[in-house]
């Protein structure tokens, strides 16, 4: 089957993701939804950004050319269902030898579990090849920002000194806010009807703030381990070299109110 959707909920949450990019399609609390549902401003909810962050130039390896496009192709592939629990649900992604978009082939796998009013999105993937993988790796969710929303961070990292980013209309108007090793544990859009999400952001080397130009009906808290940036997908900023049969692991981990 292609493009399935699946439901889990604890009682507090209730999350949709669906097969395709094992996206997260919907989180509501207790009814309400946060995750933006894609539409005429940005077409995705909440895709992963992977094997790579941003645009990447067309690179050569063994006589192919690969590259060329922006966060990877994870994003528009199907997963299989690797588990189907009342509260969590995994999927499974194998890219293999020889694959047409990237000349490392590796295996991933992505977790969702529900506690409480939070929910926990851990990706894995595993190098299966010979020869090591360049890798970066971004969550890229989307969440409902209605007017008079502001995104509150732990720490005064915002560029202009505060901590405080308010999404007043032009605010992404020069695309998104890059945050460059910010040392701040979480980021919390604060939405005008008093509800909140909190996104934690501890560990990893670039947050990026984004959303539509003008007046944006939603905004992105993307904590990523890698940035875009000059040479091929061994020399951009952040890329690790994941030797064969090595494991990369990351958490995203959002709390709603």
């Amino acid at each position: 089957m292609i493009n399935m959707e699946y439901c889990i909920t604890n009682g507090i949450l209730t999350a949709r993701v669906s097969s395709r990019g094992a996206e997260l399609k919907s989180l509501a609390c207790r009814g309400v939804e946060y995750v933006w549902p894609g539409g005429a401003e940005w077409g995705w909810s909440a895709p992963v950004c992977c094997p790579w962050c941003g645009a990447l130039d067309k690179f050569e390896r063994a006589g192919r050319v690969y590259g060329g496009s922006r966060h990877g192709f994870v994003r528009e592939r199907e997963h299989s269902l690797a588990l189907e629990h009342s509260d969590a649900l995994a999927f499974t992604l194998k890219v293999p030898e020889g694959d047409e978009r990237w000349p490392w082939p590796f295996e991933l796998r992505a977790e969702y579990s529900l506690c409480g009013a939070s929910l926990t999105l851990t990706y894995t993937l595993t190098n299966t090849g010979a020869q090591p993988m360049p890798l970066q790796f971004g969550f890229h969710p989307g969440f409902l920002a209605p007017e008079g929303s502001l995104i509150r961070a732990s720490k005064a990292v915002i560029p202009d000194g505060s901590d405080t980013l308010r999404l007043a209309p032009g605010v992404f108007d020069n695309d998104s806010i890059h945050l460059d090793h910010p040392e701040c544990a979480s980021f919390c859009l604060e939405r005008s009807d008093g509800r909140s999400v909190t996104v934690d952001t501890d560990g990893y080397e670039h947050v990026l703030l984004w959303g539509a130009p003008g007046k944006t009906p939603f905004a992105c808290i993307e904590p990523w381990t890698g940035y875009p940036g000059p040479g091929g997908p061994f020399e951009r900023e952040g890329a690790v070299s994941l030797s064969p049969g090595s494991v990369f692991k990351r958490t995203l981990k959002i709390s709603l109110t």
